[in-house]
Formats: structure tokens, sequence, C-alpha cells
């Protein structure tokens, strides 16, 4: 590894700096530099005093942070007698929740004090209870606030703003009883074709993504949610999902170091409590194989098996100390191929300390599979996986609880209260109005012939989404700004149906004022014709418009690589979130409005002015995707 040049690298990360970076808590009177110890680090010698009270058995449980999505064909909102009874004779090191898991703040509330409360009965361990509220596209808690989400922080610039997006989704999971959050999301996303990370990455400029990383992290921190930078050490940079393949990046350790660690040393220096590691193969670092149960074939260990890459990289030389998980192991990469305790127990030797996800719960049997997952791994101990290897990986997770306070949890607050206060905090009005004001330096505008932006014609304006959930975040974005400026027009709003009902839209277009229309990109298929018309109708709507004078405006909602197939359009944007607002039945909204295709409206009517600019390169497309053309670069963006 060229570390002289590694390290000239993460000087300029620095020097970029980072707004809103939270300073380390004070732990101890040593230096920086004095390794911690039991005498200067109270976490520590409190942690290894509960190490030495645990038997074997709730040392591999404390490895354990488990989910149950479903029960009994039910989504699981609430502790039943079975799953009580399970918790309270177990010491998980925690509980990760899902959409299921959070049908309101009230009973997300009473549900991780009611797991709390049978984890600690006869003075057991509290639990980490985590979630994926990364913000934007990637959002659990139902009624929460989502903030704008990571592109489209990237693309304001400004690590203050991903502080403040933090800070507002800390202080709606720590009101549900949340402790523990899956997010940042540290990838770059170097690669256009990613399916998986896409919106979720803050840029594909490494120097960016961890700046903005770290204020994430700070706004996490100061709210007293423990934060978790993901996927280490990269997924930015595949065209495979990890969910349903295993990923082989063929990258060399040297463009490894030069991009994707970078984000990963920056939450390191911001203090980050926890790391999650990518089920992705990098065969220039890791070259031990394991014959998978698939097919027989060899295939090199990912990430999160790999010793050479959690203890060598991550630990030896990024100098982590914190906790490393592994991502789902009942994801494809890892169920698929390899034996379920062999990648427990590789898993573990290769310095990770938490196992996401080992087995699939969903009704008694897969309580009593948990049990035969600890049974196996039991036997493992003192052979394959040794006493010391899992009393570091059980400190580290019990110091971090001491010092994030899960370890004083208080159990005894009436559940009422606790409920009552998280449906007064989550989804509050200051916090919507605090990502509305985000959400405007989040929009980018890429182009504005004859300055048609901002649009103060009067007449009809046709505003289009392609499904219903946009179209009624377009309507409600109107909504909130007709009590808010006197605008003169008269909307027409129409669900295109991506491409299928665009005819409406052409027919409006006489006697209109202007268009503006949404596109959702949101995988590399829809480039191509024959699989999506969606991009073709948006075309035609831009070329009807031309031919009849009418100015047409197009919001891009999801991947903004589709700005470059709306050249023709008189004004571009980019939001870089497709949520809308969901309604039910009978049209009232559901849930929460998501900021970033209203914010679209505050630029185009006036009521905010654009600053950010675009954090990703734009490539040329083609049928088959993106090519090596640039169309748009990173930057681009116009502001008045």
């Amino acid at each position: 590894m060229e570390f002289k040049r590694f390290t000239a690298l993460l000087a300029a990360v620095m020097l970029v700096g980072c707004t809103g970076t939270a300073s380390p808590q004070t732990e101890t009177e040593a230096t920086a530099d004095e390794p911690q110890t039991e005498r200067t680090d109270p976490y520590l010698k409190r942690a290894q005093g509960l190490v030495s009270e645990l038997d074997t058995r709730t040392k591999l449980e404390q490895l354990l942070v488990i989910s149950i999505q479903t029960y009994n064909g039910q989504p699981f909102a609430a502790m039943n007698e079975e799953t009580t009874s399970f918790f309270s004779s177990h010491s998980f090191g925690g509980f990760i929740l899902f959409s299921s898991n959070c049908q309101s703040p009230a009973e997300t509330a009473t549900l991780t004090h009611d797991l709390q409360a049978a984890a600690v009965q006869d003075s057991g361990i509290p639990l980490l209870t985590a979630i994926d509220q990364e913000g934007g596209s990637l959002v659990r808690l139902s009624g929460g606030t989502e903030t704008p989400g990571n592109m489209a922080l990237g693309a304001s610039g400004k690590a203050s703003l991903a502080k403040a997006s933090a800070s507002i989704l800390a202080s709606e999971l720590a009101a549900v009883g949340v402790n523990t959050n899956f997010a940042p999301d540290a990838d770059v996303n170097s690669e256009p074709k990613n399916p998986i990370i896409g919106i979720r990455s803050f840029s594909d400029d490494p120097l960016l993504t961890g700046e903005l990383c770290a204020g994430y992290i700070a706004g996490m921190t100061e709210g007293n949610v423990i934060a978790c930078a993901k996927h280490f050490p990269g997924h930015g940079n595949t065209s495979t999902d990890s969910h349903t393949g295993l990923p082989v990046i063929s990258s060399t350790k040297e463009e490894i170091v030069q991009k994707d660690l970078i984000p990963f040393h920056s939450a390191i220096e911001a203090d980050v409590d926890m790391i999650m590691s990518a089920h992705i193969c990098f065969p220039a670092i890791e070259t031990d194989t394991y014959t998978s149960i698939a097919d027989g074939s060899a295939i090199t260990l990912p990430a999160t098996l790999s010793d050479d890459l959690i203890q060598g990289v991550l630990r030896s030389e990024l100098g982590y100390e914190g906790v490393v998980i592994t991502d789902s192991l009942l994801m494809d990469a890892i169920k698929v191929n390899f034996d379920r305790t062999d990648a427990a127990v590789m898993a573990i030797n290769a310095g990770v300390d938490l196992l996401l996800m080992p087995v699939l719960i969903e009704d008694a049997n897969g309580l009593a599979d948990v049990d035969a997952y600890l049974d196996a791994l039991e036997e493992k101990v003192g052979t394959e996986l040794s006493e010391e290897r899992l009393n570091e990986a059980v400190t580290r997770i019990l110091r971090l609880k001491a010092k994030r306070g899960v370890l004083d949890l208080d159990v005894t607050t009436d559940v009422a209260t606790l409920a009552e206060m998280a449906s007064a905090t989550v989804g509050k009005l200051e916090n919507h109005q605090s990502e509305r004001a985000i959400a405007d330096q989040c929009v980018t505008v890429i182009k504005n012939d004859n300055d048609i932006l901002p649009f103060t014609q009067a007449g009809k304006v046709v505003i289009a989404g392609p499904q219903s959930s946009q179209v009624s975040g377009l309507q409600a974005g109107y909504e909130q700004l007709i009590g808010e400026m006197d605008l003169a027009i008269q909307p027409v709003f129409v669900n295109y149906s991506y491409g299928r009902d665009a005819a409406q839209v052409l027919n409006e277009i006489p006697g209109a004022s202007a268009v503006i229309i949404t596109s959702w990109l949101d995988n590399m298929s829809q480039f191509d014709p024959s699989e999506s018309i969606m991009i073709p109708s948006v075309q035609q709507v831009i070329a009807s418009c031309r031919e009849q004078g009418v100015p047409c405006i197009v919001i891009s909602t999801g991947l903004p690589y589709d700005l470059s197939c709306y050249q023709d359009a008189d004004a571009l944007l980019a939001v870089y979130n497709p949520r809308g607002q969901q309604t039910d039945d009978n049209g009232a909204p559901v849930g929460s409005l998501s900021p970033n295709i209203p914010a679209a409206l505050d630029i185009i009517f006036g009521y905010a002015h654009p600053s950010a600019t675009l954090p990703v390169n734009i490539p040329e497309t083609d049928q088959s995707g993106p090519t090596d053309t640039i169309v748009y670069p990173r930057g681009t963006g116009l502001t008045w």
C-alpha cells in the first residue's frame, strides 16, 4: 500500500474541512496519543468487568442483532407472550427495526420499551435498538420527518446541512426508543449503474462524501444516537446488488485507498461509534477463498469475512478501534454461498463484533432456530473461535453501550407517557419546517433558458408526474406555496403513468403557460425504450412544447443520470429523491410528505433561490445506460 499517498489524501480531506464535526466525547484525562486502558477509560473498565461475569453462551448472544419483521404472518409491531419470554431468556446485543415494526410513533415507542424491559429482566443487558433511517429514499419510521437524503445533501455541498438533517432524525429516533442508526452511507457512488446505493450516497467525490459523512455523524452523536458508517470498504463502485448476488470489485488497493476509504477515514476522525462491512469481494486485497455451498466454486472472501480488510485495513491501517457490524447475513451474497456457522466464525475471526440478522425469525420455529445457531457457534469456541477474540468483541460492544448510556437505560418510565412523547416529537411541525429549509438548498438547477425561472407568468400550468404519489407531492408542494405567495396560475395536475398516459399531458399543452413534468429514474433499464417508455414520453412532451412555444420544465427526481436525456427542455432541475406523498383510497394524505419535490416548486416559483450543484458527474446515455462521455460535470449548477 502506498501509505504516504494515502496520508496525503487524508490530509486533503481535513483541509477541505467539515462544518459541525462532533468533538469526541471527553472520556478521560489521557492525551490523544495515549492508548486507552482501564485506568484512562472508565467505559472500557466497566465493559471488562461485565465481560468477566458472563458465560460463553451469553457472550455469543451479545454478538447477535436480530430482526423479527413479521410474526405468524402479521407485522411484528407489539410483543407477545412468546417473544417476551424469548428476549427475557436471552441476552442479545441488539434488535433492528424495519417498517413493519414501525406502524406509528406510539407503537414503535411501546415496542422498543417492551423489548428493553424483557431484555433487562433478571438483571439482563439492554439492547442496541437499531434502524435504517438514512433519510430521503430510505426511511423506516412511520410519520417521521424524512429529510432530503444523502445525494441531495451532497448537492448542497454543506456539511452543516448534513448535521442538521441528522439532528432531526436523531431527535425522532430517540423519541421512539431507537439508540442506533445504521447511517450514514459512506459509499462513493462512482458507478452510475450501481443498483443499490445511488442517491443513498452523498457524491461520487470521496472528499465531499467524507466531509458530509462527518457532519451527519456529528448530528447523530450529539442527538445521543449511535451512528454507523457503511458499507466498508465501499459499495459505490459495483453494478451488483449484494442482496441478490456477490459483487466483485477489481479495483487495485491504491485505487480503493485513493477513493473508497477516504470517507471512512473521515468517519473515524469524527469518532463514529460503528462501521458496517460490505458483502463485496476485493481480490486485490483479500485472496483467501471459500468453496461455495451453492455450486462448489472457489469464491474470494468478501469484506465481511476478510481478516485482510477488517483486521488489516480497517483496524491496523486506519486505526479504527470501535464496533464493526456485518451487513445482514440473510442477504444472498452470504446466505447462498456460505454455511451460516462458517460465515459467523470467519466474520468474528476477521475482526467483526456484531452479526446482523443471522437467522430468519417469522414464528416460534425461527426462535428455536436462533438457539440452534447459538449451539453451533458454541461448539466452535475454544477451537475455531478463540475465547480471547470472543471477549474482545463483547468488550467493544459493552464499552459502546456504556459510552452511549445504553447500559443505564431506565425502563420504569410509564409506557403511555413514552408513547405520548413519541407522538408529539415524531414529524412535528418544527422539524418539517427545518427540512423544507434544508431541501430548498439542495435543488440543483442545470439549465434555465431565457431565464424562464423563476416562473411568474399567469395562466394554466400543466404539472405532471409519473405516478400518483409524485402527483400528490406536487399538489402538496403547490398548496404549501398558495398561502405564502401570490401565484397567478391555474394548475392542472396529471398522472402520466410512466408514459402510458402521456397523451393526457400532450392534450393539455395547447393554451398552457408552461409545463412542469417530473421524471423518475430508478434503474438503468429505463434507458431502454423496450423496457420503459417514461423517458421517451417526457422527450415527447418536451418536443411538443417546443413546437407550440410553451416552456417545458423538467425535474429529475430519482437518480440524476436521466438529466442527459432532456437537454432540449427549457429548464432542468434535480432533487435526488423520488418520494412524494402517499394517499389513502379517498385521496387523504398518509404519512409524511417528502420535501424534495415540493422544494423544486419552491425554486421554480421563486419562493427560494437555487444554490446547489451536481454532486455527481452526469454522463451521456444510450439504450444500455451511461457512457464515458460527461454531459454535465459534477459542480454544475445555476444560482441567482
